[in-house]
């Protein structure tokens, strides 16, 4: 009995090892994109390491021929006469274009990479996309005239078809992400593979055998005494 109950006690730990040592689908970067206002007298001076936007106007900072508006998740926290003191991260030029876009700009930091594309040769649509590698998401349409994109993938743009300007915030993982677990939310073909979730049923089932068997071990054990 004590072999056995050491058997299953080593097997739970395997199949825990499975399950945190299988391979799972990437996620995709998502992004929340806020609208930052006209561009008429406007413009983006830069965004920091941080994801927030500075934008210049010509007027609202009293007798100021300029003035500073900072926007933290699409919200104006500040404002001032003299732009903000911030470690700008604005990217540079890219030197080249992921396949399959037409980049009319596009500009780069990090690994990110932030476009306006047009008459996709794969037929992509038009308007803007950041993201990471070939990797890339559609974030909107119109164009994309000036681009600032930080090294953690936040990325703000004047849109001119539409005389706009908007920054896309890249959200956090997800905490399963974080962890390294998968939850699968739409249905799928089944694969020969299994299933964290499986194994982690059969970790759960074998841990509670493995605690019997050691409960029925110690009773008689203790009849026998």
């Amino acid at each position: 009995m004590k072999l056995v109950a050491q058997w299953l006690g080593s097997a739970s730990v395997a199949v825990v090892v499975i399950l945190f040592g299988a391979n799972r689908p990437a996620f995709a970067d998502s992004y929340s994109v806020y609208d930052l206002g006209s561009d008429n007298s406007h413009g983006i001076y830069g965004i920091d390491a941080a994801g927030e936007v500075v934008i210049w106007s010509t007027s609202g900072c009293g007798s100021s021929p300029y003035c500073y508006v900072t926007y933290t998740n699409g919200v104006a926290t500040n404002d001032g006469g003299t732009p903000p003191i911030l470690d700008y991260d604005n990217g540079t030029l890219c030197g080249s274009t992921p396949e399959g876009f037409n980049a009319s700009k596009s500009v780069c930091n990090n690994e990110w990479i932030a476009l306006g594309s047009f008459y996709n040769p794969k037929g992509n649509s038009n308007g803007v996309y950041t993201g990471s590698g070939s990797d890339l998401s559609f974030v909107g349409g119109g164009s994309a005239d000036q681009l600032f994109l930080n090294s953690v993938g936040d990325f703000a743009w004047i849109d001119g078809r539409d005389d706009e300007m908007y920054v896309a915030i890249r959200n956090s993982a997800p905490v399963f992400a974080a962890l390294d677990f998968y939850v699968e939310q739409d249905s799928a073909p089944v694969d020969t593979t299994p299933e964290p979730a499986s194994l982690l049923l059969v970790a759960t089932g074998l841990v509670g055998i493995t605690v019997a068997v050691r409960r029925k071990t110690n009773r008689y054990r203790n009849l026998a005494e």
